[in-house]
């Protein structure tokens, strides 16, 4: 059952779910995440080679890609109605939105600084074969050398601002007890709120 807003605009209830398409990109944007992370982690100790070029361009493919899911998902954010937010303590909302801000920040800072890691290195990067990005600036081995320790740094950032994130709809899902965690899966049980 929806409501009217202030200025007299229908709103979605506060216990509703997203979008199929916004979910979607979501789990889609963890998953290439979780692959970019691992790849990283990996190559990192492989040694130069055939294997090691194809995990680095398997590894750069996904951070444009999440460069794009993550354009599209602001777009989206702009474009779609968003949900009414879930009642709880502000402190908890204004670090919601904090960190919603870091993660879409960071996973836009991730992908670029790589792109310029590879350019200063004076790589092209084939993204799966379809097309290859040009390097964006001359060829600095000092300056991919920073950009390198600036991309690991942001990587390891990433990876505490998932956490921060995980952790907290889990603090909705069982000591909250509200509809928060519900709203980012397509499927799953009632919370107590949402059985009101």
């Amino acid at each position: 059952m929806s409501y009217t807003n202030a200025v007299g605009i229908a709103s979605p209830p506060a216990d509703s779910r997203y979008d199929s398409f916004t979910q979607s990109i979501h789990w889609l944007t963890l998953l290439a995440v979780a692959i970019a992370f691992g790849a990283g982690l990996v190559m990192e100790e492989m040694p130069r080679g055939p294997e090691k070029a194809q995990l680095v361009n398997l590894h750069t493919s996904i951070g444009v890609v999440l460069m794009a899911l993550t354009a599209i998902r602001l777009s989206w954010r702009v474009a779609a109605p968003a949900l009414q937010p879930t009642p709880g303590p502000q402190l908890l909302r204004l670090g919601a939105k904090v960190v919603h801000v870091a993660l879409y920040l960071v996973l836009f800072a991730i992908p670029i600084t790589g792109l310029l890691m590879m350019a200063a290195k004076g790589r092209a990067v084939e993204v799966f074969g379809l097309f290859t990005l040009p390097p964006l600036m001359p060829t600095d081995r000092a300056l991919a050398h920073s950009l390198e320790d600036v991309h690991e740094v942001l990587a390891n950032l990433l990876l505490c601002l998932v956490g921060v994130h995980t952790a907290a709809a889990l603090l909705h899902r069982f000591v909250l007890r509200d509809s928060v965690l519900s709203r980012m899966l397509p499927v799953g049980a009632k919370t107590e709120a949402e059985r009101r």
